[in-house]
């Protein structure tokens, strides 16, 4: 569509002017639409034109291409999910329960109640908007692993005490045997390893497809524990330190520091994932 098309009240800038404004050269943002990360508005004699809000998409392309050195693979899987989530967020909470079978949020709001807690007592606690809290404890949003933390570390629960109350209590789990955990990873399937609900330690098995993970950087409280059983991945610290771990790697940090991981590999990656809330 060529620029006369659209209102004459919009501003524009040319693509020399956006690569000053993000501190790059206009041939990365030319690499940027080349490999599918944005296609361009362009005028009716094809020059591309850029308004605020591609201005803002193209500070977050460079962030996590530039700054975070995340793969194309795994920005697009970024750029899609931060997509679906601004063009109906409040939609998809409504609309959308991925835990209505599995995760049991009528808990949330008998614990909160139990302590005598209201909505904005525990808005404050947690950082999270009373909204929300409301919509999880209806069982009408999707819950991020870094939020169900944040709950379960506050009520003093392991994240499993709010799954399926139907698990059986054992102190082996077999192969076969493992619960899965879905906490609204893309490509990544979580499954517990352990069968007792009152522990500290969290340990998971995660079986990552490429280029997916938990891509956003992210902190909150405990000890993280990472051990490669095959494949490869990436984790990010403090959006500056970059570890590639492969296969019999393992890796320890602290939650509070910024991190980010995601499969580098064009295979699947299988790992142990040992989360303490926490700290020593």
């Amino acid at each position: 569509m060529g620029i006369d098309h659209f209102s004459n009240d919009e501003m524009f800038f040319n693509i020399n002017q956006v690569a000053k404004i993000l501190g790059v050269v206009p041939a990365t943002i030319r690499n940027w639409e080349k490999n599918g990360l944005f296609t361009a508005k362009r005028k009716d004699n094809n020059y591309r034109v850029f308004d605020f809000d591609d201005i803002e998409l193209l500070k977050k392309i460079k962030r996590y291409s530039i700054d975070e050195n995340i793969g194309i693979l795994a920005l697009k899987n970024i750029l899609r999910s931060d997509i679906g989530r601004s063009t109906s967020a409040e939609s998809e909470n409504q609309n959308s329960a991925k835990y209505s079978k599995k995760l049991l949020s009528s808990k949330w709001r008998e614990m909160r109640e139990n302590l005598h807690y209201t909505l904005e007592d525990l808005s404050n606690a947690v950082g999270i908007s009373p909204s929300y809290l409301s919509k999880i404890e209806k069982g009408q949003s999707n819950i991020s692993l870094e939020i169900l933390n944040k709950l379960a570390n506050f009520y003093g629960e392991s994240i499993l005490y709010f799954f399926d109350n139907k698990i059986t209590e054992s102190k082996v789990v077999r192969n076969k045997e493992r619960e899965e955990v879905d906490v609204g990873l893309k490509g990544v399937k979580m499954e517990s390893l352990v069968s007792v609900k009152q522990h500290i330690l969290i340990p998971m098995m995660y079986t990552v497809e490429p280029g997916c993970g938990s891509l956003e950087s992210h902190r909150h409280t405990g000890e993280e524990f990472i051990y490669i059983v095959n494949g490869k991945i990436q984790v990010t610290l403090n959006q500056t330190e970059v570890y590639v771990l492969k296969n019999g790697d393992s890796m320890y940090f602290k939650s509070n520091e910024y991190h980010n991981w995601y499969n580098i590999s064009k295979k699947t990656t299988t790992l142990m994932w040992v989360h303490s809330p926490v700290e020593n």
